[in-house]
């Protein structure tokens, strides 16, 4: 047996109100080369209508019991476990909060794959998954994370398998509802077509590393949604992570959604009928601001550098890498053209580095 057969991966998966959870579970599960290495926990948020007998009526071994003050419903499934950690929907303070609580059954896995509720993906998906991360560590980088917005899925649509195209996170401006607005395009460079390519930017919703990651750069629960990705970069940077983008994608996402249940849409209604102190809104800002004042972003004085940055590199190098200054509101050229980052500007001095920089383009 291969000795990468052998390592496990622990995924993370956040669920609100969502009906694709038991779809996207089914099918990891049963597309995974090694589903009894495969270790998930979802923090399954959910109104009084859903149930969990649910999940054993999809075919699920299911026994119930409590796990730190939780109560925690284990699935089985192929030899694959499941922990889905019970709250109600009125305790959810967010994205950044319901990855922290997803984070708490890490069991020391090797590797992690951080998800949303609605995904699908390829045959053999793990193995696929732990080659491509080995190549990028194999050539270049001790710590390399794989993230991307990857290609849509439609429910009760075939997914187009296989997928060999990459997605790049490109620059598009500051502002916007998550100190930054970037786009997904399709990574079109020679060094592209052959293997991962470097990354400026992480994704929420797909991002495969060691699972290490977990402990050194834990989910934020104070982040309630648009600033998690933006703290993700900068965070997995500093703490000694590369980031790329891989070539080729095993991993689907639904991104219509238009009528599913969104939390802040939820806690507004019950906000204003007075069934809940939780302001989603309040909640959003308030992150959003303590960003921007980390950042040092809009003329704010500079601060202390926040707890949740890393010690093997700082702020301004990963503003270097990334080919961003969040305080001038500037980018370098390459940023703007979406032209894959380098670390020649880490070795430049103020002057020279400032003077690489353009205006950047500010959308609402």
């Amino acid at each position: 047996m291969d000795e990468r057969d052998g390592k496990t991966i622990f995924v993370q998966i956040p669920a609100y109100r969502d009906p694709e959870l038991i779809p996207t579970l089914i099918d990891m599960i049963d597309r995974a080369r090694r589903p009894g290495r495969v270790h998930v926990t979802v923090c399954w948020q959910h109104d009084e209508s859903e149930r969990s007998d649910v999940f054993a009526e999809a075919g699920f071994r299911v026994q119930t019991g409590v796990f730190e003050g939780r109560l925690r419903h284990r699935l089985s499934r192929a030899g694959t476990v499941v922990d889905v950690l019970d709250y109600s929907m009125n305790e959810s303070r967010g994205c950044g909060w319901a990855r922290a609580m997803a984070q708490r059954g890490f069991d020391g896995e090797d590797y992690t794959l951080q998800l949303d509720s609605h995904h699908r993906f390829a045959r053999h998906w793990d193995s696929e998954l732990i080659d491509l991360l080995e190549s990028v560590r194999s050539t270049r980088r001790p710590h390399p994370v794989l993230v991307a917005h990857p290609p849509a899925y439609v429910p009760g649509e075939p997914v187009a398998e296989p997928c060999n195209e990459g997605y790049q996170i490109d620059f598009v401006g500051f502002g916007g509802l998550g100190v930054i607005r970037t786009a997904s395009t399709l990574i079109v460079s020679p060094a592209g077509k052959l293997g991962p390519i470097p990354a400026r930017f992480f994704s929420g919703g797909f991002a495969f590393t060691d699972g290490s990651f977990v402990r050194d750069v834990p989910a934020d629960p104070d982040h309630y949604f648009n600033t998690e990705e933006i703290t993700l970069a900068v965070r997995a940077y500093t703490h000694g992570y590369d980031l790329f983008h891989p070539h080729r994608h095993v991993v689907w996402h639904y991104y219509g959604r238009t009528d599913a249940p969104k939390v802040w849409d939820d806690q507004r209604t019950a906000l204003k009928r007075g069934e809940t102190a939780l302001d989603g809104a309040a909640l959003g800002k308030r992150s959003m601001k303590a960003v921007e004042a980390a950042f040092g972003m809009h003329g704010m004085p500079a601060v202390p550098p926040p707890a949740w940055l890393g010690g093997r590199r700082s702020l301004a190098d990963y503003e270097r890498y990334a080919g961003i200054s969040f305080a001038l509101g500037k980018v370098t050229p390459e940023a703007l053209a979406g032209v894959e980052p380098s670390e020649t500007d880490l070795h430049l001095d103020d002057t020279a580095w400032r003077a690489r920089l353009h205006p950047a383009p500010m959308v609402p």
